[in-house]
């Protein structure tokens, strides 16, 4: 009774150890478009929200600065990154797999996109799913905890997708789906085959009996009709 308390002991703190070494999201802010200063800093104050929070963001300051499309004219490797981000227009279904690039070389769980569109808006983009999660965020109106609410639940999820098992591919076109459990007779089969099909267990534990009753007869006359051996067991032998 005792060691089953310790084990049980053992992987409840093992367990609640797993829970607090797991990293936070990751995220990254991205500002889509040609932004003018008010909406960089519109972002720049969004992302200090969310670190404030406890979410993890790049570590490297020039690849913040180029995703929220600071100017800049030093030779950090980022130009490619810069050119991508201003790429990015009004209909964010039409650049997803610009975002998940961008994604990826971020790090990030997730997207947090900033974009003018009448007000100044943020969405969340999951990197690994590669889409929008539903709704959006207005930055005029929302209060910094309901900024850190909406992006942090979606970053959750984005972060858990990462482990999700990948679906298998589906069939191609006209191929044959697969049937769970069930086998298919050809049509053009003959009788006597599909008989012999169904009848050859009986056939294999016919035979099994014909050999166990040969068996018994010769052992009998080896024994000159003596009685037959009689097995036994004893405790703790095989």
């Amino acid at each position: 009774m005792c060691a089953w308390i310790s084990l049980l002991s053992f992987l409840t703190f093992a367990s609640t150890a797993f829970a607090q070494e797991k990293p936070s999201p990751k995220i990254a802010v991205v500002v889509a478009g040609d932004p003018d200063d008010l909406i960089r800093t519109r972002a720049s104050d969004l992302e200090g929200e969310l670190t404030a929070a406890g979410l993890r963001t790049p570590v490297d300051p020039a690849l913040r600065s180029a995703l929220l499309g600071e100017p800049s004219d030093a030779n950090d490797g980022l130009g490619a990154l810069r050119s991508l981000r201003r790429s990015l227009g009004l209909e964010p279904k039409k650049d997803l797999a610009a975002y998940r690039r961008i994604g990826m070389i971020a790090g990030a769980d997730a997207l947090v996109v900033v974009r003018q569109r009448g007000e100044l808006i943020a969405e969340v983009f999951d990197v690994s799913a590669s889409q929008f999660y539903e709704g959006v965020l207005d930055l005029e109106t929302s209060s910094g905890a309901e900024q850190v609410k909406f992006v942090r639940s979606r970053a959750v999820e984005a972060q858990a997708r990462w482990s999700e098992p990948k679906l298998a591919a589906p069939p191609a076109p006209g191929s044959a789906e697969p049937t769970a459990g069930l086998t298919e007779e050809p049509v053009d089969q003959p009788e006597k085959k599909r008989w012999i099909k169904k009848a050859w267990p009986y056939f294999v534990l016919g035979a099994l009996a014909i050999a166990g009753a040969t068996y018994l007869i010769i052992d009998r006359r080896g024994d000159n009709g003596s009685e037959p051996p009689v097995l036994r067991f004893r405790p703790g032998e095989d």
